[in-house]
């Protein structure tokens, strides 16, 4: 029995996938799914995780004329997030080229970045004029206090994840908010899909974890829930890429998606869920 890695408890086999995605290797990962917690682990983090991400080429804009068409695919979050936390210094892990960061400060916050990619990391600092912390490991390199902090689909990409989340509360201001998204392990869309589910993005997606886990563990750290929707812009986008992916197919993947659409965009069972936490 393979135990799990957050809480110790007993585990099955849940799935077993090759990288359907970029088929970057052929190799098989088994993922189990914990009886006692609910989260659903890969059963041994890869020891070279950047190889899997060999095919994730960040298209980098060649300056601003070019990059701000892009931010308008992102105000949707900033729309969400200010209905939590109106304004404030906010900081986000996973920004990739740094088009979300970029429409917060446009809508009044201050943002900081956090981010592993080179390239990346050098546009966001030198052409967009945001701070940023150039790391891999995320969890090592907290520093100051923030009113927000943001991780965009990529908390199910973090080894340990629940250890970065432990240690991103103390950097939470009091009132502050945690707020992150990530596919649903109980969509409608992982049901009928199972293995060959493209969210499940086998090797890069060490974890999916549960919304009801998520609210556990905010529970056991004394915060309360903001807001937890899978009925967000970013969540219904990602029922239709999800049967995208599958399908290879753009017909295909639109006629899917219109006929799923009164059960997908039911609360509780999109391709994807935002939930944010608020520290007392």
């Amino acid at each position: 029995m393979t135990a799990c890695p957050y809480c110790g408890g007993g585990s099955r086999p849940r799935y077993s996938a090759p990288d359907f995605n970029q088929r970057i290797t052929a190799e098989t990962f088994r993922y189990f799914l914990c009886g006692s917690c609910g989260l659903t682990f890969i059963g041994r983090v890869p020891d070279d995780l950047g190889r899997y991400y060999a095919k994730e080429q960040y298209s980098l804009p060649s300056g601003l004329e070019e990059f701000r068409p892009r931010t308008a695919a992102q105000r949707w979050k900033v729309d969400l997030l200010k209905t939590v936390m109106p304004r404030g210094d906010l900081l986000e892990i996973g920004p990739a080229t740094g088009e979300f960061a970029f429409a917060a400060r446009e809508a009044g916050f201050n943002p900081t970045v956090i981010e592993m990619d080179r390239n990346c990391a050098r546009f966001i600092r030198e052409v967009l004029g945001i701070k940023v912390v150039e790391t891999g490991d995320p969890a090592s390199r907290l520093e100051g206090s923030f009113d927000v902090i943001c991780l965009w689909q990529a908390i199910e990409h973090v080894p340990s994840f629940w250890r970065l989340m432990e240690k991103a509360l103390p950097h939470l201001r009091p009132g502050g908010v945690l707020l992150m998204s990530t596919p649903n392990p109980d969509s409608l869309q992982a049901r009928v899909l199972g293995r060959r589910w493209p969210h499940l993005d086998a090797p890069r997606h060490l974890y999916l974890i549960p919304m009801e886990w998520m609210r556990a563990f905010g529970r056991k750290h004394g915060l309360a829930t903001a807001l937890a929707t899978t009925r967000d812009e970013g969540s219904t986008g990602l029922n239709y890429y999800g049967w995208l992916l599958a399908t290879r197919n753009e017909r295909w993947a639109g006629r899917i998606t219109r006929l799923l659409r009164p059960w997908e965009e039911k609360e509780g069972k999109g391709a994807s869920y935002t939930i944010a936490f608020r520290k007392a």
